[in-house]
C-alpha cells in the first residue's frame, strides 16, 4: 500500500460532460481513490460542453472530494452550439467572434473560471495542503492554475496535456494573429519548463516537450476492458465521436458512393453509423454525395451504449485531422476501438503517431484523407466478406489500470 498522498486535480471537463478525456481523468480518479490517495478534483460549476452523459456519474467514487467552482465564461448562457469545436461557421457575424475569441482570450476562453479555480485551490491548501497539484488541458488555460500554486504555494505540479497547445489543431483553425500566436508560445514554454514532470498522450509530443523538460513522459489514453461481440452477425461500419468540419473525409464519402453503384453485394451489406455531434460541413458532403440512405446519423449516445454497439459493428472507423502538424494527436477513441477486437478503417495524417500504433499492434487499415483507392478497396473487401477477423497484437499496455499505476508512481516519485 503506498503512502496517502493528497492530489488537487484540476480539470474543466468531468462527469456529466461526456467524452474520452472525461472518461480517462474518473478512470484514474477512482484508480488512484481505491489505492488510498485522497482526491480533490476542481471543476466548473456550470461547464460550456457539447456533450454530457449522466451515466458516467454512477461509475464516480464516493470517496473523491468535488469541488465546483463557479467563474465567468463568455457565453456561458448561450445554447447555440460551441462552434469551434465542430466546425467552421461562415458569415461576418460568426467570424467577428471567432476572430474575438482568437486575439483577446489567451489561451482560452476558460481562462476567466481558471482563475476563479486558482482561488479556489488556494483557499483549500490554506486548510488541508496538497502534496502534488496536477492540472489537465485543453483547456490549457488551466495549466495557469498550476504555475501560479506551484510559484505561490511551492506545491509539486504536473502539467498534463490530453492535446497538444500551440499545434493544437482548433487554435490553428482560428484567425489568430502573429504576436498572439508568440504569446500561446511563451506561455507554453514557461508551462513545460516549470512543471516538476510533464505527461502528454502521444510519442511526438513528447519528443517535443522533452527539448525543454527531461521530466517528459508519454501515458497514452487506453480502455477500460474488453468488449464482447453479443451478436451472431456482427454488422456495419460504426464510427463514434465528435466530427468536426477538420476531420470531414471527402475521400470516404465518394468512395462509398461509387461503390453504392457499382456493387450490388456492397449496396446490400453497407452501412455506416455515425455517434456523435457532426459539423454542417459534413451533414452537408454526405447530402451532395447522395448517400443519405446508408450513412445515418444516430445522435450523441452515451458511454454505456456504445460499449454495446462497438463489438457488434462488422468494422470500425477512426477519422484523424486534416491539417499539417497534426501527427501527435492520438484520438482516446482509438484505444476504445482496440477494446472491441473488430478490424479498424483509420484515415488521417502522415506521418502519424496513430499510423506507428496501426502497424505495431495490427489494428487494421491505416489510410490519408488522400488515398481513396485504398479506402475504396478496403470498404468492397470488408464488405463483400462475409466475416471478418481481427487478431490485435500487444494491447494489455494500454489497459487503463496499467497506465493508472504508471501515473501514481509519477506522482508518488515528485510529492
Amino acid at each position: 500500500m503506498h503512502k496517502s498522498k493528497h492530489i488537487a486535480l484540476v480539470v474543466y471537463y468531468w462527469p456529466p460532460s461526456g467524452g474520452s478525456g472525461v472518461q480517462r481523468w474518473l478512470f484514474f480518479a477512482n484508480a488512484w481513490a481505491k489505492s488510498g490517495m485522497q482526491l480533490t478534483v476542481f471543476v466548473p460549476l456550470r461547464p460550456r460542453v457539447s456533450e454530457v452523459d449522466e451515466t458516467l456519474l454512477e461509475k464516480l467514487d464516493s470517496r473523491i472530494n468535488i469541488i465546483a467552482v463557479k467563474g465567468w465564461e463568455p457565453l456561458s448562457k448561450s445554447k447555440s452550439p460551441i462552434a469551434e469545436n465542430i466546425g467552421i461557421n461562415k458569415g461576418f457575424k460568426n467570424q467577428f467572434f471567432r476572430w474575438i475569441r482568437a486575439n483577446f482570450f489567451i489561451p482560452d476562453a476558460r481562462v476567466f473560471w481558471a482563475k476563479a479555480a486558482c482561488k479556489r485551490l488556494t483557499n483549500k491548501h490554506g486548510l488541508t495542503p496538497f502534496d502534488v497539484v496536477i492540472t489537465s488541458g485543453p483547456p490549457h488555460s488551466i495549466h495557469k492554475v498550476g504555475l501560479e500554486t506551484k510559484n505561490k504555494l511551492g506545491v509539486s505540479w504536473i502539467a498534463d496535456f490530453r492535446d497538444p497547445w500551440t499545434g493544437f489543431f482548433q487554435n490553428n483553425s482560428l484567425p489568430m494573429l502573429k504576436p498572439i500566436k508568440l504569446t500561446h508560445q511563451k506561455q507554453e514554454r514557461n508551462v513545460v519548463t516549470q512543471a516538476d514532470a510533464v505527461v502528454v498522450t502521444a510519442p511526438s509530443l513528447a519528443s517535443a516537450f522533452y527539448r525543454y523538460n527531461t521530466n517528459t513522459y508519454c501515458m497514452t489514453n487506453g480502455f477500460e476492458r474488453i468488449l464482447q461481440q453479443t451478436t451472431a452477425a456482427p454488422h456495419g461500419l460504426v464510427y463514434a465521436g465528435s466530427l468536426k468540419a477538420q476531420q470531414n473525409p471527402k475521400a470516404l464519402w465518394s468512395a462509398i458512393a461509387e461503390l453504392l453503384q457499382e456493387n450490388d453485394t456492397f449496396r446490400a451489406e453497407f452501412s455506416l453509423e455515425l455517434y456523435g455531434q457532426l459539423s454542417k460541413a459534413v451533414k452537408e458532403d454526405i447530402h451532395a454525395f447522395g448517400i443519405e440512405t446508408h450513412v445515418k446519423h444516430m445522435g450523441y449516445q452515451s458511454k454505456s451504449e456504445i460499449d454495446k454497439r462497438l463489438p457488434n459493428a462488422k468494422a470500425l472507423l477512426l477519422l484523424g485531422i486534416n491539417m499539417p502538424n497534426t501527427e501527435n494527436v492520438i484520438h482516446g477513441k482509438l484505444f476504445e476501438y482496440m477494446a472491441t477486437q473488430r478490424p479498424i478503417l483509420a484515415i488521417g495524417p502522415r506521418p502519424s503517431d496513430m499510423e506507428q500504433l496501426f502497424t505495431a499492434h495490427k489494428l487494421g487499415i491505416y489510410a490519408t484523407f488522400d488515398e481513396k483507392a485504398i479506402i475504396k478497396n478496403t470498404l468492397l473487401q470488408w464488405f463483400s466478406d462475409k466475416e471478418l477477423l481481427s487478431e490485435k497484437a500487444n494491447i494489455d499496455q494500454f489497459k487503463r489500470a496499467n497506465i493508472a499505476k504508471d501515473y501514481l508512481n509519477l506522482i508518488l516519485s515528485i510529492s
